[in-house]
């Protein structure tokens, strides 16, 4: 009896602590759901971070501060529709605001064709009354959408032409359509300037850029962009050797000046790289916001001239923001170039480094204070006073469309525009779009991996349920 009674006991313990342990299991899973549902956090552990967002993207989110909706239109079946799924929940992950949903439009036509759906991939945003629609599932083309939406008075950005300027349409390897198509991304108005038919620089403009003149410009339009920069606006100039575009003057006076000389380089990274001498790379940078994330960046320069910054102007600064590298020199003249010699010459030419791009601080008095007799310095109030910006490159090809997508090219100069438009949350460098790239082990990875999850936790989780069952059957 006694017998009995121990065992029913014994079994009445054990039975409860199962009990026991699976409602404390229930119970963990039930807490774990509840604080994933609502703190969803996740890690990329990719080496690209190629299942993340760009940090431009990231910037953007949180100016979404009211309810905005993503609608996808893809079909049931559409390979791409895993890819969309992906890239909206990154999206929402990053701001509890937005929200998505799939619609297809193959079984609700209606909703479709009221939304301006045109083929697979569409995605329509819509925020505080507004609409934009992405053509592509793809990070740049949907955020570009969104910095559309979310801009009301996008800023206008203009390109001086008629003087041989390099053409913004043209897709060729010297066109300049690729940083065009950047600059639409960033969330800027870019259009066509001939000061030649008007008489002054939009109102509207918040910079000029001059993207290598091959003729002078005129006196009356070097007046227009002097007048422009007086009234506070932004300019970035770039420059051709041997072409000035009759800026030469107007350079000296904000202290950067130019010479007739053209810039080589020849070192280990740049042959490991295959540039050739009229190729020289900058590896250096200027202090500034526009470059302080160019660590380990190289930015490339064919057909460059150096840019003088060794007299200084009266009341305006001007920062060196890109430099070569000791062994750059700088070739005067032309001669050299019809008998092909590229070598350095010690008699002749100068050794580097030299200055690519310049950023002058041009101070500007405050409203009222324009007159032709302004109060001595000694005397000016540092608060009464503004500041301008002027931008100058030694070279174009940078910036072109064979170059653009060249290291740190592009972000350089989108960085430089962003600065001067006063859009400095966008000066970042961007992440090229990299694919998912597969986890490809050795062999003996491969065995190690194997032998870890297939035999040896196996074999432990096997041990450990032997040894719980003979310690158990010892206590009887």
């Amino acid at each position: 009896m006694n017998r009995s009674k121990s065992l029913g006991r014994r079994t009445l313990i054990y039975g409860g602590s199962a009990a026991l342990a699976v409602l404390l299991v229930l119970a963990s899973l039930l807490l774990v759901g509840l604080l994933a549902h609502r703190y969803n956090l996740k890690w990329d552990l990719t080496r690209d971070h190629s299942q993340s967002l760009s940090t431009v993207t990231k910037k953007l989110l949180p100016e979404v501060r009211k309810p905005l909706t993503m609608t996808a239109f893809s079909p049931a079946g559409d390979a791409e529709r895993q890819k969309a799924k992906e890239l909206l929940e990154n999206y929402a992950y990053h701001n509890r605001l937005i929200t998505y949903r799939f619609v297809d439009p193959d079984r609700e036509p209606l909703t479709a064709r009221q939304a301006g759906y045109r083929f697979p991939g569409n995605i329509l945003l819509e925020y505080d009354g507004r609409r934009q629609m992405a053509d592509r599932p793809d990070e740049e083309t949907v955020s570009d959408a969104l910095r559309k939406l979310l801009k009301t008075d996008r800023k206008h950005l203009y390109f001086l032409t008629a003087h041989g300027e390099r053409n913004l349409e043209s897709p060729k390897a010297s066109g300049l359509s690729q940083a065009k198509s950047s600059l639409l991304n960033e969330g800027f108005e870019v259009a066509a300037l001939n000061l030649l038919t008007q008489p002054a620089v939009p109102k509207d403009a918040a910079v000029v850029i001059v993207p290598a003149p091959q003729k002078p410009l005129f006196p009356q339009e070097i007046k227009a962009l002097r007048d422009f920069l007086t009234q506070g606006g932004r300019l970035l100039i770039m420059l051709e050797p041997f072409q000035d575009g009759g800026l030469k003057e107007f350079l000296a006076d904000y202290g950067i000046g130019l010479n007739d000389g053209l810039i080589l380089d020849a070192n280990q990274l740049s042959q490991a790289l295959g540039a050739s001498a009229v190729m020289p790379i900058v590896v250096h940078y200027g202090s500034h916001r526009i470059t302080q994330d160019f660590t380990n960046v190289l930015t490339l320069y064919p057909m460059a001239r150096p840019l003088l910054i060794d007299k200084p102007v009266k009341d305006i600064t001007v920062l060196p923001l890109a430099k070569t590298t000791a062994t750059s020199w700088e070739k005067l003249g032309r001669d050299w170039l019809k008998e092909g010699k590229t070598d350095f010459d010690s008699k002749t030419d100068k050794k580097g480094p030299f200055t690519l791009a310049a950023l002058a601080e041009i101070p500007l008095p405050t409203h009222g204070q324009e007159n032709k007799n302004p109060p001595p310095a000694e005397n000016k109030d540092p608060a009464q006073t503004r500041t301008t910006f002027l931008t100058v490159f030694g070279d174009v090809d940078f910036a072109a469309n064979a170059y653009f997508n060249l290291s740190g090219n592009g972000d350089f100069f989108l960085n430089v525009v962003n600065f001067l438009a006063s859009e400095e949350k966008q000066i970042v460098l961007r992440k090229a779009d990299q694919k998912s790239q597969p986890l490809t082990l050795t062999g003996l990875q491969a065995w190690g991996l194997f032998l870890i999850s297939v035999v040896c936790l196996p074999l432990l989780m096997v041990g450990a349920g032997l040894t719980a069952y003979v310690r158990r059957r010892a206590r009887r």
